[in-house]
């Protein structure tokens, strides 16, 4: 991680660039920007002049040895926690001259003494979703010498779920992934064009046809591309070929407007009954606590969703949702069988971080 190895002072150069120059690559996607969201500790306060390479100047950076036996910590929010905006963060610290906080590498905030204070707030304007939030301790000449982090869900304080969609129903998809399958590879799967793809399992075959994308056991990503006239039919009529995706864009597969799909997120809808994008609250989801599985989940849910994708058998109230893999989708079933009735909003500002 870039803060980790340099100095407190260069990721605060780093974070005003990205604010000045308007560069998106170094902004996160939910636009948090520390300016005027921040209580704390030198919350309005430029650069502290003392730290850096000539910090030791007014004789802090004596005091504090590189080996110390420094140390940093989150006392709250707690891992885990979900809480509320603005969210009171509570740090401990020794053997540092200074401290920062972070949420998913972005700053909240300057650096501060934590001898003079040990809370900053912050709110945070996307919501709902998981946070990597890191607390850095710097000695005097501004090198790392302490770190700590927690994971922690800011929850969603506004309370408008939209417009009501009246009652849906559900089934579940997921993303077939050739490792989970046995079998000899007697199967070809082709392009659009009719050039071969993969050898693949004939189980495996039915399964990325019904579900619409895959993961290939030498790591290529597979979608749905067209009907064509080469390969092994699909299980519910038609032959399917399909087109090869970045992995690194579309770990998940695409939607029907080329856009990634999100685990847990993401919803196949009839566009006719609700267009492509449209942000959806289901009221059962809101608190339903979805288990950690193949590396997903492992959160509360806020029962906010969002319709990226299209599906031959989904017509009207009928929604189908992305479950990621086939055991998320077993778990799921638990919680929520298939054919559940669910109460929808639409366009409410309750889920409007999920607004593409």
């Amino acid at each position: 991680m870039s803060h980790r190895d340099g100095s407190w002072l260069a990721a605060a150069s780093l974070a005003v660039l990205a604010v000045g120059c308007g560069d998106d690559d170094l902004v996160p996607p939910d636009g948090d920007v520390p300016a005027d969201e921040v209580a704390g500790p030198d919350a309005d306060a430029d650069a502290d002049p003392d730290v850096g390479a000539d910090a030791d100047a007014d004789g802090d950076g004596d005091d504090v040895p590189p080996d110390a036996g420094a140390w940093v910590e989150i006392v709250v929010p707690e891992e885990g926690a979900t809480v509320d905006n603005p969210v009171r963060f509570v740090v401990a610290a020794g053997g540092v001259v200074r401290v920062r906080l972070f949420a998913d590498d972005w700053p909240l905030g300057d650096a501060w003494d934590p001898a003079t204070s040990t809370e900053q707030s912050y709110t945070f304007s996307g919501v709902g979703f998981e946070r990597h939030v890191e607390l850095f301790g710097y000695d005097g000449a501004g090198v790392e010498a302490a770190y700590d982090d927690v994971r922690i869900t800011v929850r969603n304080t506004a309370t408008d779920p939209g417009t009501p969609v009246g009652s849906m129903w559900n089934t579940y998809y997921y993303f077939a992934d050739e490792a989970d399958y046995g079998g000899g590879d007697d199967t070809t799967l082709y392009d659009d064009s009719c050039t071969a793809i993969a050898q693949v399992p004939a189980e495996f075959s039915d399964d990325v046809c019904i579900e619409g994308s895959g993961r290939l056991e030498d790591g290529r990503v597979i979608n749905y591309a067209d009907t064509c006239s080469c390969g092994r039919p699909c299980p519910t009529g038609g032959i399917i070929c399909y087109v090869v995706l970045d992995p690194t864009r579309f770990p998940w597969g695409m939607g029907s407007r080329s856009n990634p799909l999100e685990p847990l997120r993401s919803w196949a809808v009839d566009n006719s009954f609700l267009p492509y994008g449209t942000v959806l609250y289901a009221e059962e989801w809101d608190g339903v606590a979805i288990p950690l599985v193949d590396g997903l989940g492992g959160f509360t849910h806020d029962g906010c969703f969002r319709a990226d994708d299209v599906g031959g058998a989904i017509d009207g109230n009928h929604f189908d949702f992305f479950a990621g893999t086939a055991d998320m989708w077993r778990e799921l079933e638990r919680i929520f069988p298939t054919r559940s009735d669910f109460t929808v909003y639409r366009d409410g500002e309750r889920c409007g971080h999920l607004a593409p």
